[in-house]
């Protein structure tokens, strides 16, 4: 593998997940060499600092900010030796089945005009260790559902990759794995949104993935519960302002949310049991409900304090 590949990892009293990340990131770097891993520890107050010291080829950088995950990102990404950023959160596993697709993904990045690989999956799609909860299976569903509604709408084929369209300007997909050379300083609570804007409105390509199998993230902490969406979905929302009024976008019921849930009243098949149907319905009405709520309570919530809500899982 000639490409060098920077993982950075924000974190902040991770001390439940940030040891299996790790080691997984370990075993990889078994695997491929020219891979390094940089965590930016912003002011953890439990054992994740601790943890990380262990880990010797780890670049471990203390900040004490707490000004979230885009402020972390922003700043130990000018410390990253690699051609090719993949941002890692602290609660995933980044899974390669097979290393001839991960070679193959860093590949792509021969085309100089690809600039970014988008998240085609949700990080709960098909993992080792799914749930059965309705509030597992909205949040999957959802998730997948929405992607695929992106694919549809948003993306075209060119040879064997789907790509987003730029000519298209609707709601971006989220990227992780990128060009460090074209990375922008993040200042919205929608980083992976930003980054994928910055590239295609630069000219580049993203590409997006059809195959689940192709190396990607999943999640380490499968349990999720309804508190945990709604504050999910609160804090997406306040993302999506201000993405969109900072990139002028314009996307509203007729042009996208209307045409979405028409989208998964079709796709009701693909939940599989009346168990998933169910669980996508209350999905759809605690992001209708955390949408409003959001655009009404947190009109003046800053980039700063909205990263104080991520749900702790």
């Amino acid at each position: 593998m000639k490409t060098k590949a920077s993982f950075l990892i924000a974190a902040h009293n991770e001390e439940k997940c940030i040891g299996k990340v790790l080691e997984n990131l370990k075993n990889l770097k078994k695997e491929f060499l020219n891979i390094e891993v940089i965590v930016g520890n912003d002011g953890s107050t439990d054992k994740t600092s601790e943890i990380v010291d262990r880990y010797k080829f780890v670049k471990h950088i203390h900040l004490n900010e707490r000004k979230g995950k885009n402020a972390v990102i922003n700043k130990i990404i000018k410390k990253a030796d690699g051609e090719i950023i993949i941002i890692h959160d602290a609660d995933w596993l980044f899974k390669v089945n097979d290393k001839k697709d991960f070679q193959k993904m860093l590949s792509w990045f021969d085309d100089k005009k690809v600039g970014g690989v988008a998240e085609s999956f949700p990080i709960e799609y098909e993992t080792d260790n799914q749930q059965n909860t309705t509030a597992y299976l909205g949040n999957m569903y959802g998730t997948y559902l929405w992607i695929e509604f992106l694919k549809e709408k948003y993306t075209y084929k060119e040879n064997e990759l789907r790509l987003a369209d730029p000519s298209k300007k609707g709601f971006p997909f989220l990227v992780n794995i990128f060009r460090k050379n074209l990375y922008k300083n993040n200042t919205t609570l929608g980083d992976d949104f930003e980054r994928t804007l910055d590239i295609l409105n630069n000219g580049y390509k993203v590409i997006v993935l059809d195959d689940p199998k192709m190396p990607r993230m999943h999640t380490l902490t499968p349990y999720i519960n309804y508190k945990d969406i709604l504050k999910q979905k609160k804090r997406t929302e306040k993302a999506r302002s201000q993405v969109f009024r900072k990139y002028n976008i314009d996307i509203g019921l007729l042009n996208f949310y209307i045409p979405l849930f028409v989208y998964y009243m079709k796709n009701l098949g693909k939940t599989k049991t009346f168990k998933g149907a169910f669980s996508l319905f209350i999905w759809i009405a605690m992001f209708i409900y955390a949408s409003l709520i959001s655009k009404i309570k947190n009109r003046k919530l800053t980039t700063e304090k909205g990263w104080l809500m991520r749900a702790r899982r």
